[in-house]
């Protein structure tokens, strides 16, 4: 059975980074933050069905559904593939 806990946990943690790596890109203009676009991926993907005119308080609102449901799945797969090794050693 998958732990949706720990799977929420992992999505709320994406969040948080999704969060830092944004204000900080958006408040050091000169500066890049290295791998940005990596840690920022799931809500980059979400963002790009959707028009730049769009407002910002949408925008990072879909942002941040972004990064939950995109670190939601990784920590998901995880346990599965967890799961799935467990299981081969075992036999």
């Amino acid at each position: 059975m998958l732990n949706f806990k720990l799977s929420s946990i992992w999505g709320f943690v994406g969040i948080a980074i999704g969060l830092c790596a944004f204000l900080f890109n958006y408040y050091m203009v000169p500066i890049s933050l290295p791998g940005y676009k990596i840690l920022v991926s799931p809500a980059i993907f979400t963002l790009r069905f959707f028009s730049e005119e769009t407002y910002f308080a949408p925008k990072m609102i879909l942002f941040l559904s972004g990064q939950f449901v995109g670190y939601f799945l990784m920590g998901s797969i995880v346990q599965i593939i967890k799961k799935i090794v467990l299981r081969k050693n075992k036999s």
